[in-house]
């Protein structure tokens, strides 16, 4: 069944992870998405991440610094209701792509840049990756627990990116409304920096422009924010508590045998337990220890109290393995003609009417490259010039990239 975003074409020139990764949300919901990249391919291909965020598009490689191949993404973009990349501050204007070029092309067309720092200010030329971002915002030194004498600590996962690439898409889905209202597309841009500010928005100055009430820190050890917030190893494994309210604490102090701690006024309340760790945790430390981490976390959900498994995935072996995950529709699976049968995550938003879900592989590069020129109407000889020219690419059966011709 189609997705909610069936009939939008979006053209997506994005390199890396924070550019192409939206575009691939769009088509999780039911968008077309053209992958765009050069003749020998994003900058990410070759690497494992790459397929993390390309599935379900097609794609045409070709040479933008030939004008042909500019000539060939315009007119693209005249039947586009999406344009979105993430190249630096100038790029797009010296390959004939920018803002002004494709809206002179298709008024109508919603464009969106992701930058690293942003479209304006002395830093808007730089480029970027997530763990400078991570950096400048405060992210790395928060994670490691650094107030208390620990080095900062990046977090591996793309934070930056990922929050970036959701933005771009909230973004362009508002503009697409907005087009809808009023008949006119709009310019748009996200960034590394934003995508990353989400992560801290929980800081906030006074009136008098002293800070806030600090938030809590991550402990030494970084398990955790507080005696009741935090990992415990246990038998076998590790688990996470998140306790947050006076009468699940009681449950919890009853069931793990140390009752008393739930009386104890150095454990009162969230900030007494906070202030007093190094007196409470040793005493959970030792109950925990007496049973697996997986007796525990079936105990804890036999009375409300909040906890989990620490699982360790394998490389995501485990999660893409996990029968709940498969039933909610976390996890896909499709056939890519390099790699064999792949399973991924899957669906990160449910529809009752528009479900969507039919996934495709990540695209080789330029498998598609011919159906799609033939359907923005350039015939067979010119594809051939094409190709002679190294204007574009088209894969070839068992030669997946140029360079083992």
């Amino acid at each position: 069944m189609p997705g909610p975003l069936d009939g939008v074409l979006v053209l997506d020139l994005g390199q890396f992870l924070a550019g192409p990764y939206g575009p691939m949300i769009l088509s999780d919901l039911g968008a077309e998405v053209i992958k765009i990249e050069p003749t020998r391919g994003d900058s990410m291909r070759y690497g494992a991440p790459f397929i993390g965020c390309q599935r379900g598009k097609l794609d045409i490689a070709l040479d933008l610094k030939k004008p042909e191949a500019q000539a060939i993404v315009l007119r693209m973009a005249e039947s586009a209701d999406m344009f979105i990349h993430n190249m630096t501050k100038g790029t797009a204007t010296r390959l004939g792509v920018d803002y002004e070029n494709v809206t002179a092309h298709n008024p109508e067309i919603v464009y969106c840049n992701t930058y690293a720092y942003g479209y304006e200010g002395p830093m808007s030329i730089s480029g970027g990756i997530d763990p400078l971002y991570q950096a400048v915002l405060g992210l790395e030194y928060e994670a490691g627990g650094t107030l208390h004498g620990n080095q900062p600590m990046y977090l591996r996962f793309g934070m930056t990116d990922t929050a970036n690439a959701f933005a771009s898409v909230l973004g362009v889905l508002t503009a697409l409304f907005h087009r809808k209202k009023t008949g006119k597309g709009q310019d748009v841009w996200t960034s590394l920096l934003n995508g990353g500010a989400m992560f801290s928005a929980d800081v906030a100055l006074l009136a008098d422009g002293s800070p806030a009430p600090m938030r809590p820190s991550m402990d030494k050890e970084l398990t955790g924010l507080s005696a009741c917030y935090r990992l415990y190893p246990t038998q076998e494994g590790w688990i996470q508590v998140a306790i947050t309210k006076p009468d699940e604490w009681e449950r919890f102090c009853s069931l793990i045998g140390v009752p008393s701690l739930a009386k104890d006024a150095r454990a009162k309340d969230y900030e007494a337990r906070v202030a007093n760790r190094s007196v409470i945790e040793p005493a959970i430390e030792a109950a925990l220890m007496t049973r697996t981490a997986i007796v525990w976390a079936t105990l804890f959900d036999s009375v409300n109290v909040a906890a989990e498994l620490c699982i360790d995935t394998r490389g995501g072996d485990t999660v893409l393995h996990d029968g709940d995950n498969e039933r909610l529709g976390l996890v896909a699976s499709y056939d890519h003609p390099m790699l064999g049968h792949m399973t991924q995550f899957g669906n990160l938003m449910d529809f009752s009417e528009t479900p969507g879900g039919d996934y495709g592989p990540p695209p080789l590069l330029g498998q598609h490259t011919k159906q799609i020129l033939l359907r923005f109407g350039y015939t067979e000889n010119e594809i051939t010039d094409f190709i002679d020219r190294g204007v574009v690419y088209q894969a070839e059966d068992g030669v997946p990239y140029p360079w083992t011709l």
